[in-house]
């Protein structure tokens, strides 16, 4: 991790830290809009379809068992994976290339001989258009959608985290003030204090990031073979000792990239980069199921 950081940082300088950011934004404001919207629309569906019409007046106290809450959650995820794929495959390759290295102008005499000499022939994208449209112009529409085998499997990711979500929420949160009625006997809403709101906000930002780090982590292989079938067939990539290396890789599918990493690289092959992922992941994840709590209690 701390060699690979500073390679990019002698390569690509502090901005390089930040390629992809833009379609990075816009696919995770996207896919967790579109995700909270349809994983609620899908349990209210759900729990009117298990009521009769007598109890859909009470069914604030329905609870959908583990089960249902997982398959909410993949049925989001799936259409989500249609919706966004596009979007986090030019993510996936901004971040990847080495922009900085491969413009001529920046590029040293030695750095510019080995690309040369390894034939590396194909420009850094410039920017999320141009990179759609490249991508669309020498290899097809189709190729905004590589990697989706493994995303519509990576729908378990959702379903993990929110079962985990539900799981500790359930076991833990039972004296927040989320499960708490919100009207007293005169009918007048109970006001909340300030302690009490923020002893609910930590309950929930570690709950939110505990079942991040738990889904992360049992899914990770799904993501590593996501990220090398969508990635360019031909990139200049960093060593683990931080050097610069041009790789070619082709992958025909699936099976394939598995097989290839396997042989190639072992079972740790399907686990680089887990430990900076969940530190990148857990925090967004925690706030992000603060301010869900926080508005569907403010909806209900």
């Amino acid at each position: 991790f701390t060699s690979t950081l500073r390679g990019v940082i002698r390569h690509e300088g502090l901005l390089g830290l930040y390629q992809g950011l833009t379609p990075a934004l816009l696919a995770s404001a996207a896919s967790w809009g579109g995700y909270f919207f349809f994983y609620e629309g899908i349990k209210t569906k759900m729990m009117m379809m298990s009521l009769s019409e007598q109890q859909q007046q009470k069914q604030n106290n329905k609870k959908l068992s583990h089960v249902e809450n997982f398959t909410a959650a993949c049925a989001s995820g799936i259409i989500m994976v249609f919706l966004t794929n596009p979007l986090w495959l030019i993510k996936t390759r901004m971040q990847l290339q080495m922009k900085r290295i491969q413009s001529s102008s920046s590029s040293t005499h030695t750095t510019t001989t080995m690309i040369h000499n390894l034939g590396v022939t194909k420009r850094p994208y410039v920017n999320l258009w141009d990179a759609g449209f490249t991508i669309v112009r020498e290899e097809g529409v189709g190729a905004l959608y590589k990697g989706v085998v493994p995303a519509l499997l990576l729908v378990s990711h959702g379903g993990v985290q929110f079962v985990s979500y539900e799981y500790l929420k359930g076991r833990f949160g039972n004296k927040s003030r989320y499960s708490l009625p919100k009207v007293e006997n005169g009918g007048e809403k109970k006001k909340i204090g300030l302690l009490q709101r923020l002893e609910d906000s930590f309950g929930y930002l570690t709950m939110g990031a505990a079942s991040k780090i738990i889904a992360s982590t049992t899914t990770y292989p799904l993501q590593v073979i996501k990220s090398r079938l969508q990635q360019r067939s031909e990139m200049i990539e960093l060593t683990e000792a931080g050097d610069l290396s041009v790789v070619h890789r082709q992958y025909k599918g699936l099976m394939d990239c598995m097989t290839k990493i396997w042989q190639k690289e072992g079972i740790t092959g399907f686990f680089k980069g887990n430990i900076p992922n969940a530190i990148r992941v857990a925090p967004s994840a925690a706030i992000t199921f603060v301010v869900y709590e926080g508005v569907m209690d403010m909806l209900c």
